[in-house]
């Protein structure tokens, strides 16, 4: 996709499934969600729309034929073999190790046939104190798992999975969940020192409207907007 052009995104399935039975449904799902939402991919690009959509499902739990089809749809989309198992391994971390063994499965199945790439560097390593300064006296191995498993070896495998795309993970997963702590607050604003701009946010969070539920959209905006400003 050209950088800054939006391409249309048809779509049928709403109209081919539910169109007699659901016709409102069948529109809102084809003409809003995918021709208007996703079209806008020249401000979140594909990519990184099927990132929100796959860490949306898997926070809220959705692991059914639907994940499986945007795991689909992410490959199409240019997520990587690699990419896909370090936002699996990410989402094991923020979601729950069950429900990224659930999902492993699926991506198999996607992109069992794709060859991992190799890579000649570890990328940036990332250093992070607050387990240690938090916890460290409370529970020493949960903070150490914080700070040199997930922080020193997960967000610092940004080599494979930019620090961008981990944020739009980590803030995607959350609001699936339905944690609207300081912790999300946190990420949203590590997600604008990585380079998540106002725009892509916005796109993000109305995305999120769709596929985590309206309600959680409501909840997290507030923050955005504390967090990026008017």
């Amino acid at each position: 996709m050209e950088k800054g052009k939006a391409v249309k995104i048809v779509q049928t399935a709403g109209r081919d499934a539910l169109g007699d039975f659901a016709p409102e449904f069948a529109r809102y799902n084809d003409d809003i969600l995918f021709g208007e939402v996703w079209s806008r991919n020249d401000i979140l690009n594909l990519h990184d729309r099927s990132i929100v959509t796959i860490c949306a499902l898997v926070g809220s739990g959705v692991i059914t034929d639907a994940l499986k089809y945007h795991i689909t749809t992410a490959k199409k989309n240019g997520v990587t073999r690699d990419e896909m198992v370090e936002i699996i391994t990410q989402l094991g971390f923020y979601a729950g190790w069950p429900k990224a063994w659930a999902v492993f499965p699926m991506a198999k199945a996607v992109y069992g046939d794709d060859a991992a790439q190799t890579f000649d560097n570890v990328g940036k390593k990332i250093k992070q104190d607050a387990g240690r300064k938090s916890l460290g006296d409370f529970a020493p191995e949960f903070a150490r798992y914080n700070d040199d498993i997930l922080f020193g070896e997960v967000w610092s495998r940004n080599n494979i999975l930019s620090v961008h795309s981990r944020s739009i993970v980590t803030v995607s997963t959350l609001v699936g969940a339905g944690i609207f702590t300081d912790a999300l607050k946190h990420h949203l604003a590590a997600a604008k020192a990585n380079g998540v701009t106002k725009a892509e946010m916005v796109e993000i969070i109305t995305q999120l409207g769709f596929y985590a539920g309206w309600p959680k959209a409501w909840a997290v905006f507030p923050m955005a907007k504390e967090v990026y400003g008017n």
